[in-house]
């Protein structure tokens, strides 16, 4: 009974030693990286306003301000991708590419941030609203992206608000996968950026 008893611990010892061994072996999943980005304007024209307009920083909802990407499984039910993630803050990614592409459009002399000294004679407030897959038909993938700004006039003379609108785009995608999704949301943004220009080109300025 002994002996059995013995044969039994090593082989207990045995599994647990083959079980590390396994452990060990086995390669965690690897996190992926991605930017949003708008595509490189190789046909900017010069400025033909004179007004500096600055755009602060966004604010992001609570919900999307993690780098994780975060996909609508179902009409209450969302999911935080912990492998594929933003590489840096989404808001000030989307920040940078909006200055980018609001001086593309070449309606103000100079777009700038908020700590550039220039005195601006505009100021664009924004928040971004929804910033995620919508996967609750699988069959119908998209990417979403929703946004409200606020233009200001900021001269002592005539302050106050110019423009208020929000925008919101979905983009189908041709599959679901990160990759896909990054690229809706790049065409979300453009798409974006260029209504809220043709809006500034119409508002009161």
């Amino acid at each position: 009974m002994k002996h059995g008893l013995t044969q039994l611990g090593h082989g207990i010892l045995f599994f647990l030693v083959c079980s590390a061994c396994v452990n060990l072996e086995r390669s965690a999943p690897e996190r992926h990286y991605f930017v949003i980005e708008l595509p490189n304007s190789a046909n900017q024209t010069t400025a033909s306003g004179e007004d500096v307009l600055m755009v602060s920083n966004l604010r992001i909802s609570p919900r999307y301000a993690d780098r994780s990407f975060v996909y609508r499984t179902s009409d209450a039910g969302y999911e935080s991708d912990y492998y594929n993630q933003f590489l840096a803050s989404p808001d000030v990614m989307i920040s940078e590419e909006l200055r980018k592409g609001l001086a593309a459009s070449s309606q103000f002399k100079f777009v700038v941030g908020p700590a550039n000294p220039l005195q601006p004679n505009y100021a664009l407030e924004g928040s971004i609203n929804s910033l995620y897959g919508d996967f609750r038909n699988a069959a119908q993938p998209a990417a979403v992206l929703e946004m409200d700004f606020f233009l200001y006039r900021e001269s002592s003379n005539n302050q106050g608000v110019v423009l208020q609108k929000r925008y919101v785009k979905s983009v189908s995608l041709n599959a679901k996968s990160p990759e896909a999704l990054v690229k809706g949301w790049d065409q979300a943004l453009q798409e974006i950026i260029a209504a809220l220009a043709a809006d500034l080109k119409t508002a009161n300025l």
